[in-house]
């Protein structure tokens, strides 16, 4: 996208430019920010002030006047009480089997029994010798069983 300088931003300010060029400028920016951005730097507090002047009071009103209405249709939400008691069931039931799991250290049991199967199973070599999802997956289960161990002996 070919940008504008400052020199070509203020010639389209004071309309120095041929009608085709104007359009083109003016088409250019309603796409770029950047340019924009240029722009928007020439104009003066002066003229700022001065364009506000111009607009009359009810300027905003009539301006939304005019625009589409549209029918905002706003649905009810039923709050079924049987839904409500069926998904809080749901979460307490899974919440006690992970604390039970938790506690008993059937977590710490799996985290364990990972890397054992993990070594008992036979790779070929030649095949996966730069795997690097493996070696991932290994450096996860040594983390994980490091910190689980750690946290046991924090609370013992």
């Amino acid at each position: 996208m070919k940008h504008y300088d400052y020199i070509e931003w203020l010639l389209y300010k004071n309309k120095a430019l041929s009608d085709e060029k104007l359009k083109e400028m003016e088409a250019h920016l309603y796409n770029c920010d950047i340019c924009m951005d240029i722009f928007l730097s020439l104009v003066s507090e002066d003229e700022i002030k001065m364009a506000g002047s111009m607009l009359t009071n009810d300027f905003t009103d009539k301006v939304i006047d005019k625009l589409p209405k549209y029918k905002v249709e706003k649905k009810e939400i039923e709050h079924d009480k049987k839904h409500f008691y069926y998904q809080f069931g749901i979460y307490a039931a899974v919440a006690t089997v992970t604390i039970v799991m938790s506690l008993s250290g059937v977590f710490t049991h799996m985290v364990d029994a990972v890397p054992k199967i993990a070594s008992s199973i036979q790779v070929n070599d030649q095949c996966f010798e730069q795997n690097i999802i493996v070696k991932l997956s290994d450096r996860i289960i040594n983390s994980t069983s490091y910190l689980i161990t750690s946290i046991e002996n924090i609370s013992n």
